[in-house]
């Protein structure tokens, strides 16, 4: 394993990340107050892009279930939140077979994914040279 450049420092402003692929790796990085870490930019949970999602301090929020992940250990937080927000008056102007479909759909599709395992995420060593931001691979 050796350390490659993946990013540019300046590229990624504090409170933001930025999802790269490198050595058939997909990644993400997070910059904390300055600080760099890269972890798997894949969620655990459904596989949704973890850099699409919101980072604060070092947590990183799933967009999809909302899933939170420790951007400096990879560990699962908390989540994923599996209620859908689909409340009781989300289809009350609809049929009542289809308000009855629907709820049944949304239970199907909860039970479901409550079944998923929700792996912790790879951790990459980072390291700064300059503006140059280089992940060991």
């Amino acid at each position: 394993m050796s350390f490659v450049e993946i990013a540019k420092v300046s590229d990624i402003s504090a409170g933001t990340m930025k999802h790269v692929e490198v050595g058939g790796k997909e990644l993400c990085i997070a910059n904390v107050n300055g600080t760099f870490y890269v972890i798997g930019d894949r969620c655990g949970h459904e596989n949704a892009r973890l850099s699409k999602g919101r980072l604060t301090d070092t947590i990183v929020t799933c967009p999809m279930h909302h899933a939170k992940f420790d951007v400096t250990t990879g560990k699962l937080t908390s989540g994923p939140v599996l209620d859908h927000g689909v409340g009781p008056n989300t289809f009350a102007k609809c049929p009542e077979d289809v308000q009855k479909a629907m709820k049944q759909m949304f239970q199907h599709l909860s039970e479901n994914q409550s079944l998923i395992k929700t792996y912790d995420l790879p951790v990459y060593e980072v390291k700064v040279d300059g503006n140059n931001l280089l992940v060991k691979i």
